[in-house]
């Protein structure tokens, strides 16, 4: 299988997911979620505000969206004091032909973004800070990928945009890569949120981060732990509508 052809995919009426000699579209991710997540909620009988229609979640197929996605990374970087790099070839729209970016629009602008990198030969990015760690995990079977370029714009949900990324980030991962673990490298600062709303755990120690000149902490998550916290804040529900209703 080569998971890099993305080009004919689709998600919430845009292309999604389309690999070279085998289809995971939406009547896979369908088939994998919907009916264990409606079984969940039920035995969970889960009530609260219904989740927010004007909401419409995309993989960045465009030169437009992975431009706007960029440009938010950028200015929400910059706005914590990182160094991030303007020139296009320093800090290009992908990595390598395995990232997935996807992106969270609402009626008047893209509100949120992230980056799902699969591994392949090049590794993952966070092996440049955090040299071994990932290396280990796969040596013991894992199949790893990690989650960069996170950013949600100023004003916007957080919450309700952050478990939408990740949601999907993860049913990706999940059901058409079978990846068992997912890395991050946060700031130090943020690892109480990601450990305690997420359930990640440290897997490595600060280090300066050469792509950003800050701290970096690698922390490490489970895709079934993942899982289970992006329930308890409501993602499934957010993410079930969704995902039945679009084309």
């Amino acid at each position: 299988m080569n998971p890099t052809d993305i080009a004919n995919a689709l998600l919430f009426g845009i292309p999604f997911v389309t690999y070279a000699g085998l289809q995971h579209g939406l009547e896979s991710l369908r088939a994998h979620a919907l009916p264990r997540w409606r079984e969940e909620e039920t035995q969970a009988n889960s009530t609260g505000a219904p989740p927010d229609s004007s909401l419409r979640i995309a993989v960045a197929t465009t030169l437009e969206q992975h431009e706007a996605a960029q440009d938010l990374v950028r200015r929400r970087y910059a706005s914590r004091g990182y160094e991030v790099e303007t020139n296009a070839s320093s800090f290009p729209l992908q990595r390598t032909a395995s990232d997935v970016t996807f992106v969270v629009e609402s009626a008047e602008a893209l509100i949120g973004t992230v980056t799902l990198g699969l591994d392949g030969p090049e590794g993952l990015l966070a092996e440049r800070t955090h040299d071994g760690v990932i290396a280990q995990a796969r040596a013991n079977g894992c199949r790893v990928c990690e989650v960069t370029r996170l950013a949600v714009a100023e004003g916007a949900d957080s919450r309700t945009v952050l478990s939408l990324l990740l949601s999907l980030a993860h049913l990706v991962a999940r059901t058409v890569h079978e990846v068992t673990d997912v890395f991050i490298e946060v700031n130090p600062r943020h690892v109480a949120f990601y450990s305690r709303a997420l359930g990640f755990i440290i897997a490595a120690g600060e280090r300066i981060c050469e792509r950003v000149r800050a701290p970096s902490v690698l922390l490490r998550a489970e895709l079934d732990v993942l899982e289970h916290r992006l329930s308890l804040m409501g993602a499934k529900r957010t993410m079930r509508p969704l995902l039945a209703n679009a084309a």
